[in-house]
């Protein structure tokens, strides 16, 4: 289940909640005036979600070109990285915690020396684990500091979701996100 699906499921469990709760009105006494309910029709919160990231851009912690470039410009940086799919995949199943360390610095190494600007580490979401998921929170941890690695986040649901993360590529020009 993605973050999506739990913001859905929240929605319609808070809907429902709401209709079983009596509301304030129907324990008053009636009244010959009509009483009318002002329903507000509610954006699903995917959607308020992607309005809120439209307008307010989240800055890159290792990018150094906000100070020269303006929202706008940033909003439709942001809109096009997040349309571009990734150019190459790498798959850790079946890894270890060292085994995934190397392969993510040689994957991040060769796409930069390629060009790439987006690619995607496949991680797995840790069900074949004896105990708690390994692959997930080493792949984290190496994109955090590895010089390579711009931005990076959980893939999409077509993408393998939580068992997944999409990285952006620095370019070689002065360390930035192609």
């Amino acid at each position: 289940m993605d973050f999506g699906d739990v913001l859905d499921e929240w929605e319609k469990i808070k809907h429902e909640h709401k209709a079983s709760v009596p509301s304030p009105e129907a324990k008053k006494p009636e009244t010959k005036t009509a009483v009318v309910k002002k329903t507000a029709t509610k954006k699903p919160a995917t959607q308020v979600l992607e309005e809120w990231l439209s307008a307010n851009v989240v800055s890159d912690k290792d990018d150094g070109s906000d100070e020269c470039s303006t929202s706008t410009e940033r909003g439709l940086e942001s809109r096009r990285l997040a349309v571009l799919k990734a150019q190459a995949v790498l798959d850790l199943h079946g890894m270890t915690s060292v085994e995934a360390e190397v392969a993510i610095a040689d994957f991040l190494g060769s796409a930069s020396r390629s060009g790439l600007e987006k690619v995607l580490v496949i991680h797995g979401k840790g069900l074949h684990s004896a105990g708690a998921p390994v692959l997930k929170k080493a792949a984290r941890r190496i994109l955090e500091s590895h010089p390579c690695a711009g931005r990076f986040g959980e893939a999409s649901k077509a993408d393998g979701g939580s068992g997944a993360l999409w990285v952006l590529i620095k370019g070689k020009r002065h360390g930035t996100v192609n």
